[in-house]
Parts: C-alpha cells; structure tokens; sequence
C-alpha cells in the first residue's frame, strides 16, 4: 500500500482547518495498536479512483466515484500525531507538519541508490537538477542549492523498494492499516539513531497563510526600527544594492533614477533602510506603504519612463528564531545542516583585517575632491599598495544583462594589486551583496575572455578580493574580524557561491574587512 506520511506539530489547528475547508469524516474509527485512525475527505465531479480501498478499510459504503478527491487519515496516539494523505490534501497538511520530518528520517538510514533534486536557490545561478548517486553513504551538496526532494532505495528492505522525501515520506510497503503503528514505530526509532548523512535544506515557502504570517512579523519590526528611527543605525533589513544603486550595472542612455510613490517623486539614493524611512518621514507616508507600493523609476533625458521596478523585491529580512529568510521576494526556510554547510566553506576563505586600513569619515571630508566616498578610499588602498585605480568612465565594457532587453556597462574592479582585482564597498551588511556581484560578474565575463583585458592593457588576475568597509563594529572581536557574525545567512550564502566560484577558475579569493567611522 502506498503511504505519503507527515508528522503533525498542531492537531488542533489542522483539525479545525481541513473541517474549514470542507472534509468530512468518512466511516469508522479504526486502530492500531497505540493509534486511532480517522478518515476525512472531500470531493467533487465523477471519476474513478484507484486508491478505493482505502474507503472499504474505514466500513465507508458510500464510495465517491469523484474527480479531485482529496482523503486525511489522522494516526493519532497519546505521544505522536501522524497524518496520511491522498490526492491534493498534502497542501493544506504541509503547513501543521514537522518541516525537516521526511529530512531527519532520511539522515539516520543507510542508503543504497539514491536521486536528489535540486532548484535553483534565489542567489545562485544553477538550474533545476536530478542527480542520482550508486553505492554511496555520503550526500553531496553545494551553497546555493535548494534541496527540493530526495528519492533513495532504503538498505533496510523494510522501508519497500523506494521512499520519496521532502516534507512527508512517501514509500510503498506491504502493510495493512491495521498494522500501520509498527510502520510508525520503526520510523520513530530510526528518527532517535544517530545522524548518518548530511542534508542541507534550503525551501522556498509556498504556503500563503504562512507568508502572510512571516510579512506581519516583518512589518511590525519595521515600524519598531522606523519608531526608534534617528536612535539606532543598526537595522535587520538590508537591501540589494546590487539592483538598486546601478553602481555595477548602466543603461546604455543616459538616465536619471527617482524614487516614486503615487504623485511623490525624490531624487534619492537607495543605500539601506534609513534612506526609506527619511522619505517616509518627509512625506509623513506609511513607511510599509513605501516597501510595498514605492518604486525606482528610471528616465532618459526626454524625462521618459525606460524602466521602473517596485522595492518590494530587494528588501531582505530574516526570521532567526525560525530559521526563515525574505530574499528576493521570497520567504525560505532553511536547516541546520544548510547553515553548517555555509560555515564550512567560510572557514576555507582567507579573511585580512589590518586595523591600519580603518578610515574614519572626517578623514574621506579632509580629501579635498569632487569624488565619491569609495572612490576616495580605492584612490588611498592604490597609493598605499602600489595599485591601479580603474575609474568606472574608461574602463568598462558593454553587456547584454540576461533579466532586460538593455544594454548595460560592467565595472571590471575598483582597483588591481599586482594581479589582484578588488571590489570595494562601504556601509552596513546591507552594502556587501552588491560587492560580491559585482566580482562574481566580473570574474566571469574576464574567464568568458568577454571582458579582453589585454585590448586595455590590464594583466590577468590571479586572485580576486572583496573588501568590505562596515559601518558596524560587531563583526571585530579581539583585533580580528570574523565574518560569520555578518547576520544573514542569505548574504552569507552568496559570499560562499562567490568564493567556490572564483575557485573553481583556478583563482584565489579573498575578504578583506576593515572599519568605517561615520562618528569619529
């Protein structure tokens, strides 16, 4: 019989939902052992259905020859709460149910052959994949990837010839209702046994009720940080300067870029979420309203609209105490297991902190100079390491960006060191993804020779760097810098996609950290 097994974390909740939604209970109560087995189901229009049996299990005479059948049954003992579904009743069941349940089952077995899918995760630029695995105990995986399900033939025969994970476990066994406690028993005692096999887990969330939950969480820190507004520089949002500044990419025309919402237009740059809230404040608008309905609207110079793009998207927000994560307007959970498998690749980078490279922002205003603030800092790291400054206007090249139909112009680097390319940012968390883009972007166009470094006179690189200016002092402790404490493991998890990715062009990659002083 094939089973599609989810543990329940909130019988209640999920009780008064699935009677919400228009299942009823079907025939009698049945047991096994410890459990008592419940079915409940709903249906519509006519058509056979080859799980019937099911009904004839429960004493239910009346079977429903329907289309879009969906059928619960609730294995409930004193200690555990198990649901078993047919049809489409897994989407309303997903949400009261254990995430990581199919997961944690499938570390502690021994596995024979074994498929994983994967998705592209939201910062990476893998497609969807199957790959399948022979005679192996170790699972495989790599930052970025969303593990969506694994499908594997057990060791243990027990378990049939296949078991499908993601949320639930599906897998199909010659037992009876019946006797379905001692299904649930084995798998409870393999889910006590010591962990076999790692399983990084990124999901998107797609279930809306829980969307609309994690969005009130953020809405209502965000009016909290826009109350204490002017009291606090240190925020839980960050925004993808990467998209948002245009710092990386250009539109071939000239442009001029404002902030829009509704009849409000404001000529702004967009670095964090201070910037909002001062235009919140001006305006006395709803800064949730400004997230969700504010937009960055490019024009040329006939003052014509050539582009437009909401803010929503490029805010990121993350939910630690459930291991949830906004990226790219969308909401992911991720486990354990994912969050050790980023550490382990951050503890490969090489990471430099010299105090002596701190810069305090009355030092960048004694500059005298028409040139912005990282300008001013890659023109001092050029002067004081021997290197090459590459001002954005002679050294850049044309580029057709895969998400628009424009053209675009990429900076190569901030500065060269020997052969060494740098890309350099200042600010918060907030600031960095965009630095590491930009080197990501770069060093692939140079290895693709789309970029020809020898038409202007530039030498190959060797190595890459990232040199982070943080506004923040919370990632120094003890005359070192440790990078983990950056606080976003979706930022984090960029960071490893672009160290393995300079890696894997032979290059080496580098971090470099330093202080920036706004208030010194």
């Amino acid at each position: 019989m094939q089973y599609n097994i989810f543990k329940l974390k909130n019988k209640r909740e999920f009780m008064d939902e699935i009677l919400q939604k228009g299942f009823r209970r079907c025939g009698n109560t049945i047991t096994s052992a410890e459990y008592a087995l419940s079915l409940f189901c709903k249906y519509d229009e006519e058509q056979k259905l080859n799980w019937e049996k099911i009904f004839y299990d429960f004493g239910e005479t009346s079977i429903p020859k329907k289309s879009g059948v969906s059928s619960i049954i609730v294995c409930s003992s004193n200690e555990h709460d198990f649901v078993i579904t047919y049809g489409s009743s897994s989407f309303v069941t997903q949400k009261y149910s254990e995430k990581e349940f199919g997961f944690d089952f499938a570390k502690r077995i021994g596995l024979k052959e074994m498929k994983r899918k994967s998705s592209k995760a939201p910062h990476s630029n893998k497609n969807a994949s199957i790959t399948t695995y022979k005679n192996t105990k170790t699972i495989l995986f790599d930052t970025g990837e969303n593990i969506t399900s694994l499908s594997f033939t057990p060791e243990n025969s027990f378990y049939g010839k296949r078991i499908d994970i993601g949320k639930s476990i599906k897998l199909n066994v010659d037992i009876s209702l019946e006797n379905i406690s001692v299904l649930f028993n084995s798998i409870l005692e393999d889910l006590d046994k010591t962990i076999l096999n790692n399983i990084p887990l990124l999901t998107k969330i797609t279930n809306n009720e829980d969307i609309d939950r994690y969005y009130q969480t953020m809405y209502s820190s965000l009016q909290e940080e826009f109350n204490n507004f002017g009291n606090s520089n240190i925020s839980q949002f960050t925004i993808d300067e990467f998209q948002v500044v245009g710092s990386s990419f250009y539109f071939e025309e000239e442009y001029n870029k404002v902030f829009k919402l509704g009849r409000i237009e404001k000529n702004i740059e967009i670095h964090n979420i201070f910037d909002l809230f001062t235009v919140a404040r001006e305006y006395e608008v709803d800064v949730q309203q400004v997230i969700e309905k504010g937009k960055f609207v490019y024009k040329n110079s006939q003052n014509e609209i050539i582009h437009f793009e909401y803010i929503k998207p490029f805010i990121s927000y993350e939910i630690p105490n459930e291991q949830v994560s906004l990226y790219d307007g969308d909401w992911y959970f991720y486990n354990q297991d994912y969050m050790d498998l980023i550490m382990k690749e951050l503890d490969t980078l090489e990471v430099i902190y010299d105090s002596t490279n701190n810069i305090t922002k009355s030092q960048l205003n004694s500059i005298a100079t028409a040139d912005y603030r990282e300008q001013k800092i890659n023109k001092l790291l050029a002067s004081k390491y021997s290197g090459i400054v590459l001002d954005r206007e002679n050294f850049i090249v044309k580029y057709e960006h895969e998400f628009f139909d424009s053209s675009y112009k990429v900076e190569i680097a901030d500065f060269i060191r020997d052969e060494e390319y740098i890309s350099v940012k200042v600010g918060q968390a907030s600031a960095l993804a965009y630095c590491i883009d930009q080197c990501a972007l770069s060093a692939r166009l140079i290895q693709g020779r789309i970029i020809k470094l020898e038409e202007i006179k530039l030498p190959y690189p060797k190595e890459y760097g990232v040199w982070f200016y943080l506004e923040t002092n919370s990632i120094f402790v003890n005359g070192k810098a440790n990078i983990k404490k950056l606080g976003s493991i979706m930022l984090l998890s960029k960071l490893c996609d672009w160290s393995k990715l300079i890696k894997s062009f032979g290059k080496i990659p580098r971090v470099y950290v330093n202080k920036y002083e706004k208030n010194d």
